[in-house]
Parts: C-alpha cells; sequence; structure tokens
C-alpha cells in the first residue's frame, strides 16, 4: 500500500513543527508549510490524501486555500481539515462552502488527529496531476 500523503499549513512555526513531529512519531512522512501560498504551489505536486488547515494565515487565509485546492482536479478528493482557532458557527459554515470536510478547534485532540489519518489510509486516492 503507498504512504499517505499529507500536508501541514500553519503560520505559527512551533504549532505547525510539533504538528509535523507528532506525525512523524505515528510513522508519517508530513509536508509541513508556513503560508498558504507555498500551500498551494506544493499542493499540486504533493497530491495529499489530507491537508490539515489553519484558517487564519497572513498571506493567502486557510478559506481561499481550501477554494484553490478544490479547484484543481487532481485534488478534489483530498481531505481537507481545519484545523483552527476559527470556532463560531459562522466560521463552521465557511468552511462547509469553500470545501473543507472537517473542522477541529486548536488545540486538537491528537486522537481525533490520528483517526482521521487511519480511516483515510484506508482510501488512498492516486495523483492524477
Amino acid at each position: 500500500m503507498d504512504e499517505l500523503r499529507i500536508l501541514v499549513v500553519e503560520d505559527q512555526h512551533d504549532t505547525a513543527d510539533s504538528t509535523g513531529l507528532l506525525l512523524q512519531f505515528w510513522g508519517y512522512k508530513p509536508t509541513v508549510v508556513y503560508d498558504g501560498k507555498k500551500a498551494i504551489d506544493v499542493a499540486p505536486t504533493l497530491c495529499p490524501d489530507v491537508v490539515f488547515l489553519d484558517i487564519g494565515l497572513p498571506d493567502v487565509n486557510g478559506y481561499e486555500v481550501a477554494l484553490r485546492l478544490r479547484g484543481m482536479p487532481e485534488l478534489t478528493k483530498t481531505l481537507l481539515v481545519a484545523i483552527t482557532g476559527y470556532g463560531r458557527p459562522a466560521d463552521i459554515q465557511r468552511c462547509k462552502e469553500v470545501g473543507i470536510d472537517l473542522h477541529f478547534l486548536k488545540p486538537a485532540d491528537p486522537e481525533e488527529i490520528k483517526n482521521v489519518l487511519e480511516s483515510r489510509g484506508q482510501y488512498l486516492l492516486p495523483c492524477t496531476g
């Protein structure tokens, strides 16, 4: 079976790096980027199965990143997971509107993240890019 491709998008370096380390501890090899533009740039080549996406990014916010990723034919089935401090009902609704599949408030429970990855690993998708 192929390895799960994971993209972590978080502008707070400590949070991004610790998430990446946690994923590595579990045996994954995540790609970590610190801004929305970089996420948009690397996603077509990486073709992630799962994207953990902060919403409050300083350059291109997570909503726009999600819209751009959903617009890439090779990423239409990528699982987009918001991990954000934006937790008002309007924020959650906006996540749904832009194609984000799951919404977790920071700090996300590591077990929930692990469950997402374990269930997603059953449905690896070929990259068409």
